[in-house]
């Protein structure tokens, strides 16, 4: 992954390589890990100490008491051994509000490096001004910016008289994480978003769909007259930059609309794929990663570069609300301003925590997820090895990662725990395609027969309204292939008085396999049981 790295303005690159191929991709349904807090955002930063530092929004941060619109904090430990947080500032100890009280604090970024040579760093922290109030437009603009320091590890704060950013012009900072102690790097780098850390869901502003990037030497973060600013990459693929922020040009645009249509039950629809997120360099893989997301789903891009190009890898959407709190027994939700730490990254990169939370209140549904939480994210490449034929059920693998489009209950295990009395559906309502119910490895193997175990009995939905096919990923590409089914599969409502239906094809080599159609019926959802993987010829003989 790494053969060609090489350094570039301080930071690694990899020019030569390739698009990062996963073999599995996967995200929790929900957060497993978290520091007892309360409040939202939370950027942070690995600095020298070995501490994690973060800050937080319209909360209590790591104190009992005392609600803040902005609070500093740091976090010890590990997602496998727990986590703990402590409070360290609050409020106006923290950062000013340029415009109140139409707008108050938020933090969007934070970059721990030693840019005064002293050694020990400073923490920089990027706070916006959003908007408040009880009128209409509340967190829909974000028309300053600017950045205050630490040199007592979050103790207490300084910031320039006037804010960096003003005109809803780059002011959602976000600093890359280059691990612990900025990597070393003698520059700081930072992404930004014009108008709104969000889609802006009364349009004051145009919702975002392009992140821009900068840099400014490490001992000038707070200085504005040092910035510059990316403008695009010249024929070798290297960046061009400006002092001009007026010259400014994407290194990531995404323009897609992400649930265009409302539920059947009402709420919002039609959302961006850029928001305030997180970018990291991973070591391990040899890449980029950058995480945002949309109302109902985290989004992820892979580049070689900081400045790009840069590509989407994976989203986990998450289905309409309502979602469930990360201590119900069906956790399952999604989360706003999603970063992966670099602290918690493993050795070989493969092993990812996604930081996201959850305003929505849901004590009676298994507790908020408003606090610094993590869930487990594994990126694998894996290997071109075949797996050798063991025999039996292939899904019961201890390497077999389920491969959804969205669930309703968050119980992937559903698909392959070895019941057929234990039923998931997918999330109700119009979402962003087809569904998808399958598996994923790490390496390919052989198989000719898949086997699923339908729902029960619903007249609202539960079946597929056409198909459903059988697909299978060879050498990264998703291919159909040409199945007998035993029952024939109808696709209504009696789709569900089968016990099971048994699909039949010419043995593949593949490292994946998904059965995939139009969910049906006017809840618009399908419903599985079981779906079971066999090499049907290998048992034969």
């Amino acid at each position: 992954m790494t053969a060609a790295l090489r350094f570039v303005d301080g930071v690694p690159v990899n020019p030569d390589a390739a698009p990062l191929r996963l073999r599995v991709a996967h995200v929790d349904q929900a957060n497993s890990v978290w520091a007892d807090g309360d409040g939202d955002l939370w950027p942070s930063a690995w600095a020298d100490d070995g501490a994690l530092y973060t800050a937080a929004g319209d909360g209590t941060g790591f104190s009992p008491h005392g609600w803040h619109d902005i609070l500093v904090g740091r976090v010890d430990g590990m997602p496998q051994t727990g986590l703990a947080g402590a409070p360290l500032a609050a409020g106006d100890e923290v950062a000013p509000t340029w415009d109140a009280p139409r707008f108050n604090r938020k933090p969007t970024g934070m970059v721990a490096v030693d840019g005064d040579g002293d050694g020990r760093d400073e923490l920089y922290l990027a706070v916006q001004d959003l908007r408040c109030g009880d009128e209409p437009g509340i967190f829909d603009e974000a028309p300053t910016a600017t950045i205050v320091r630490s040199t007592d590890y979050g103790r207490t704060w300084t910031w320039p008289t006037e804010p960096l950013f003003v005109d809803h012009v780059f002011t959602t900072v976000m600093f890359l994480d280059l691990g612990r102690s900025n990597g070393g790097s003698p520059w700081v780098y930072a992404y930004g978003i014009d108008g709104n850390w969000r889609t802006s869901f009364t349009r004051i502003v145009p919702d975002p769909t392009a992140l821009f990037l900068a840099r400014v030497p490490a001992a000038s973060v707070q200085d504005r007259s040092e910035w510059v600013f990316f403008t695009g990459r010249d024929g070798d693929g290297m960046p061009r930059w400006s002092y001009d922020i007026g010259e400014k040009s994407p290194v990531l645009e995404d323009e897609r609309i992400l649930y265009p249509d409302p539920a059947p039950y009402g709420g919002r629809s039609g959302f961006t794929a850029i928001a305030q997120g997180g970018v990291v360099w991973n070591p391990g893989l040899g890449r980029y990663l950058c995480s945002s997301w949309s109302e109902y789903t985290h989004e992820f891009y892979e580049a070689a570069a900081p400045w790009g190009p840069w590509r989407h890898l994976h989203s986990a959407d998450y289905g309409h609300f309502p979602w469930q709190g990360p201590r119900s027994p069906l956790a399952k939700h999604g989360g706003y301003t999603p970063t992966m730490p670099s602290k918690f990254l493993s050795a070989d990169g493969r092993d990812l925590w996604l930081q996201s939370n959850w305003f929505f209140g849901a004590t009676s549904r298994g507790g908020r997820a408003y606090t610094f939480g993590l869930r487990r994210v594994r990126f694998d490449p894996g290997t071109d090895a075949v797996a050798p034929d063991t025999g039996g059920n292939l899904a019961l693998s201890p390497d077999t990662w389920p491969l959804v489009s969205r669930v309703a209950d968050g119980q992937t295990s559903v698909l392959n725990d070895g019941r057929r009395d234990l039923v998931e559906d997918s999330s109700r309502g119009p979402g962003s395609g087809e569904d998808v119910w399958g598996y994923q490895w790490p390496s390919p193997r052989r198989f000719d027969r898949i086997v699923t175990v339908p729902g029960g009995q619903d007249s609202m939905g539960g079946w597929f309204a056409d198909g459903p096919r059988v697909e299978v990923r060879v050498d990264g590409e998703w291919r159909a292939v040409e199945a007998s089914v035993a029952p024939p599969y109808r696709n209504d409502f009696t789709a569900l008085e089968e016990h099971e239906y048994v699909f039949d094809f010419a043995e593949v080599c593949a490292d994946g396999v998904r059965l995939v159609g139009e969910p049906g019926g006017p809840l618009r959802y399908t419903s599985i049981a079981e779906l079971e993987v066999w090499l049907v010829q290998a048992d034969l003989g």
